[in-house]
C-alpha cells in the first residue's frame, strides 16, 4: 500500500475532487458521512449540503482521519437522513469488490479504490443520473456476478457506505491507507448490460472454497478484534452441547466482520467442530458456516472493514419520520436545553423523560396482569471525556426539576441501609437518586463492601416492591417506593466494570443507556444568559406545574405509628390500538434479542427496555394534558422512536459485558507494546509498570504469543516484546 500523508491542505484538495468527481452529474442534496472510532462499533453519521457545505465535510473528514474509519455514501438525498425513499436519482454504480480482482470487472469502473491489500472497492460514474431502482438492481447484478471471486453481495443497496479515499482503514496495524488506483472515464447505464440478472436464492448458495488459510493464520491476522469468547470456544471441546457451541463461535466469527471462507477455515480447526468428530463431511459444515454468515448480514449494517449492528427494525422510515415532527414535552426541553449549553441531544432527551418521570411516576400507573406498571425511568449516561457535558446535562434537569419539587432528589450517596431508611419515610412518593460519577458506586458493589446487596436491592425498588430489612438495631421497612436514578459516568471506566452478572441479578436491563462521544465543533463559548433561554425555562416550568396540579394528590397512609401523606394514584390505560402496537414492538425486541450469539444476556435486556418504551409512552401521553387521558398509539410510536436509538447503546454495552479482569489486562498490554512498535519493550519494563509477578507476565506474554500478537526476543536474562507484522 502507498505510505503517502493523509493530512494537510494537498491531500484535503484530493478528497474535494474526488467527491466534485462523483457527484459531478447532480445539483444539490445531502451527502452522508459516517465514522467510527478504530476499534469501537458506534456509527457517528453527519450530512452536509452539496455543493454548499463541501468545505464543512473537507474539515470534519480531516479532523477525523487520524483516529475514525470514515465512509461516504455514493449517492445525495433529498433531506439529511441516509435512507432509500429520498434517493431521487443516482450518480453512481458502486462496488465493493472485496477481494474480487479488478481486472476481472467487465466495465472498467470510473474510479477504482484500494482499502487494503489486495482489497477494492469500484465507483462507475455515469454520463447521466440513474433512476434510484435500476441502478440498485445494476449494482446487485454486479455484486453478485463477480461473488465466487470475492466480491462483497450484501454491497449493493442505495445506502451503502464506501471508504473515503486519502483516509486511514484502521482495521490493520499499521493502518492502510485508502488510495485511488485508477481513474477513467465515465460510462452509461445501458453498457452493464453485460451482467445478467441476478439468479433466485444466489445469496445463499455459495460455492465452496477450494482452498483456506489455516486457523492461525487468520486468528493472527484478525486477533486483536476477536472477542476473548472465540478463543475459548476454539481451544475447549464442549463438554455438553458441540452444536451450540459451534453456532455461537461461528456466529461471534460472523459478527466481527470475518468472511465466510475466514469463519470457515477457523471452525474447520475449532475443538467444538462436531463434524469431524462425526467424521462428518466438510460441506455440511460449510453450509452451516454460510447460513451463520447469512443470519448476521440480515440484521447488519456491512461496511468494509466490519459489521455494525443493526437494532431491532421497530419502526419504518415513514413512521419514525412522523414521530420526528409530533413535537412533545420532550423536544420543548431539548430546544431550551440546547440553548443553555452544548451537550449532546440524547443527554437533554434523558433529563427530559427524567423528569416527566420524576413529576408522574408517584401518581400514575398501568395495571397488568402481573403487577401495576409505575412509569419511572432510570438513565445511565455514559461518556468519553469531560467535552460531552454529561454533568451539565444532568444538572440542568435536576435544578429545573428542584424548581417543581424541592425535596424530589433524596440522596446522591449513600450505604444500603441509608438508602432505604429515607425511601421508608416517602412511601408512594418520587425519590430521585442522582449520582453524576457512578463507576465508584459499580466499583464498590462488586468489592462487597458497605454496597453489599446493592443491585438485588435496587432491582426490587425499581420494581415498587415491598423491603424489609433488619438491622442489630432496627427494622426498615419500605413501602411503595418510587425510586428513580439519574447516574452518569465515564464509558470505558462503567464498561470495564460491568460484569455478567448485573444481567442476571436484572440491574443492567433497568437502566437506559444513552452514549455521546466529544466533539469540538459542537462546543460553545460562554456568555451571558440570553432573555430567551429563560423564557424558554419559564415555559417549561409551567407546563411542569400544570402536570404537577393534574395529575397529582394527597392521601394518608400509616407506617408504624406515624401517619404519612402519599401521592394519590391513578390507572392508566392504553387503546386497543395502542396495546397491539406496543406488543409488536416487544416481540420484535425479544425476537432480536434470542437470536442473538449473545441471547443469555440481550434478550432480558431487550425486554426489560421494551417496557421502558410503554412507561416512555405513559409519560408522553400524560404530557400532552389531553382532556381525556389515555395512552393512544401515536403516543407509543413517538416512545419507540426513542427506543430505536436506546437499542444503539445497549447494544454496546452488552458487547462489553464478560471480558474478565485478566483479558482487559492483556490487551491493555498488548495495545503497549504496539504503541512501542519496531522499538520494542523490556519485559522489565511491563512488568514495573503495571505491577506483574513473574508468573502474571509468563501468563500474559505465553497468551499474546500464541494468539501471534507479538514476537518475544531473548538475550540472556533479559526479554524484548514487539507487536508482529499485523498488529504494528
Amino acid at each position: 500500500m502507498s505510505t503517502i500523508p493523509i493530512t494537510g491542505a494537498d491531500i484535503a484538495a484530493k478528497r474535494e475532487t474526488f467527491f466534485r468527481v462523483v457527484f459531478q452529474n447532480v445539483s444539490s442534496g445531502y451527502v452522508s458521512i459516517a465514522r467510527r472510532v478504530a476499534g469501537k462499533g458506534i456509527f457517528d453519521e453527519r450530512f452536509y449540503k452539496w455543493p454548499d457545505e463541501l468545505s464543512g465535510l473537507s474539515h470534519y473528514i480531516e479532523q477525523s482521519v487520524m483516529t475514525h474509519d470514515l465512509w461516504f455514501c455514493p449517492m445525495l438525498f433529498d433531506r439529511p437522513e441516509r435512507k432509500k425513499v429520498y434517493v431521487e436519482a443516482c450518480p453512481t454504480i458502486w462496488a465493493d469488490l472485496d477481494t474480487c480482482p479488478p481486472e476481472s470487472l467487465l466495465v472498467s469502473p470510473s474510479i477504482l479504490v484500494q482499502t487494503s491489500s489486495e482489497r477494492y472497492q469500484a465507483v462507475w460514474i455515469l454520463s447521466a443520473p440513474a433512476d434510484p431502482l435500476e441502478a440498485q438492481d445494476t449494482a446487485k447484478r454486479v455484486a453478485y456476478y463477480h461473488a465466487q471471486e470475492g466480491a462483497d453481495t450484501s454491497g449493493w443497496d442505495l445506502t451503502q457506505l464506501l471508504r473515503i479515499p486519502y483516509t486511514l482503514n484502521h482495521k490493520y496495524r499499521p493502518p492502510s491507507v485508502v488510495a485511488i488506483t485508477k481513474a477513467d472515464d465515465n460510462v452509461p447505464l445501458n453498457t452493464f448490460a453485460v451482467y445478467p440478472e441476478v439468479a433466485p436464492g444466489a445469496n445463499t448458495d455459495w460455492p465452496m472454497p477450494e482452498s483456506i488459510e489455516d486457523a492461525d493464520t487468520i486468528l493472527a491476522v484478525h486477533g486483536n478484534n476477536l472477542p476473548p469468547e472465540v478463543y475459548r470456544l476454539f481451544q475447549l471441546e464442549p463438554k455438553a452441547d458441540w452444536s451450540k457451541a459451534l453456532w455461537n463461535l461461528e456466529m461471534l466469527l460472523a459478527e466481527t466482520g470475518l468472511s465466510r471462507e475466514e469463519i470457515f477455515g477457523i471452525v474447520r480447526e475449532a475443538r467444538c467442530n462436531k463434524y469431524r468428530r462425526d467424521d462428518r463431511s466438510e460441506v455440511m459444515l460449510w453450509r452451516e458456516v454460510c447460513k451463520a454468515w447469512a443470519r448476521v448480514a440480515e440484521r447488519t449494517e456491512v461496511v468494509e472493514g466490519g459489521y455494525v449492528y443493526k437494532q431491532p427494525e421497530l419502526l419504518s422510515e415513514v413512521e419514525l419520520e412522523a414521530a420526528k415532527e409530533d413535537y412533545t414535552f420532550i423536544e420543548q426541553y431539548v430546544d431550551w436545553a440546547k440553548g443553555v449549553g452544548d451537550a449532546a441531544e440524547g443527554y437533554h432527551q434523558a433529563g427530559a423523560f427524567t423528569i416527566l418521570s420524576s413529576l408522574l411516576a408517584g401518581s400514575l400507573q398501568v395495571p397488568v396482569q402481573f403487577a401495576n406498571i409505575k412509569p419511572n425511568l432510570w438513565f445511565m449516561l455514559l461518556a468519553d471525556t469531560t467535552l460531552t457535558r454529561k454533568s451539565t446535562a444532568l444538572e440542568l434537569a435536576v435544578d429545573l426539576l428542584q424548581e417543581v419539587e424541592p425535596d424530589v432528589v433524596m440522596a446522591t450517596d449513600g450505604s444500603i441501609e441509608g438508602l432505604l431508611n429515607q425511601l421508608s419515610l416517602r412511601p408512594g412518593k418520587t425519590s430521585v437518586f442522582f449520582r453524576d460519577e457512578v463507576s465508584g458506586m459499580i466499583d464498590q458493589m462488586l468489592r462487597r463492601d458497605y454496597l453489599a446487596g446493592m443491585p438485588e436491592a435496587l432491582t426490587k425498588l425499581y420494581d415498587g416492591r415491598y423491603m424489609k430489612r433488619v438491622l442489630r438495631k432496627e427494622v426498615i421497612e419500605v413501602k411503595d417506593p418510587v425510586l428513580i436514578m439519574l447516574t452518569g459516568g465515564i464509558r470505558s471506566k462503567v464498561l470495564q466494570l460491568l460484569q455478567p452478572g448485573h444481567v442476571s441479578d436484572g440491574l443492567v436491563p433497568r437502566f437506559i443507556f444513552i452514549s455521546a462521544e466529544s466533539d469540538k465543533q459542537e462546543r460553545r463559548p460562554l456568555g451571558r444568559p440570553s432573555t430567551k433561554n429563560q423564557t424558554g425555562r419559564n415555559a417549561l416550568v409551567e407546563v411542569m406545574q400544570t402536570m404537577k396540579s393534574r395529575y397529582t394528590g394527597q392521601g394518608e397512609v400509616r407506617v408504624g405509628e406515624i401517619t404519612l401523606s402519599v401521592n394519590k394514584v391513578l390507572d392508566v390505560d392504553l387503546t386497543d390500538g395502542a396495546w397491539d402496537l406496543y406488543n409488536a414492538m416487544e416481540n420484535k425486541m425479544v425476537d432480536f434479542g434470542l437470536k442473538s450469539s449473545h441471547s443469555e444476556l440481550l434478550t432480558p435486556v431487550m425486554d426489560r427496555l421494551a417496557k421502558s418504551g410503554l412507561k416512555a409512552a405513559t409519560l408522553i401521553a400524560a404530557s400532552r394534558l389531553r382532556e381525556r387521558f389515555v395512552v393512544e398509539e401515536i403516543d407509543v410510536y413517538k416512545a419507540f422512536s426513542f427506543v430505536c436509538k436506546w437499542c444503539e447503546y445497549v447494544v454496546e454495552v452488552v458487547g462489553s459485558i464478560g471480558l474478565t479482569v485478566s483479558e482487559r489486562q492483556i490487551q491493555t498490554i498488548c495495545q503497549r507494546i504496539r504503541r512501542d512498535g519496531d522499538a520494542g519493550v523490556q519485559r522489565s519494563t511491563l512488568m514495573q509498570n503495571y505491577h506483574l509477578s513473574k508468573r502474571d507476565a509468563d501468563n500474559i506474554f505465553d497468551t499474546l504469543e500464541q494468539r501471534a500478537q507479538i514476537n518475544r526476543v531473548r538475550s540472556g536474562r533479559s526479554e524484548r516484546l514487539y507487536p508482529t507484522k499485523g498488529e504494528q
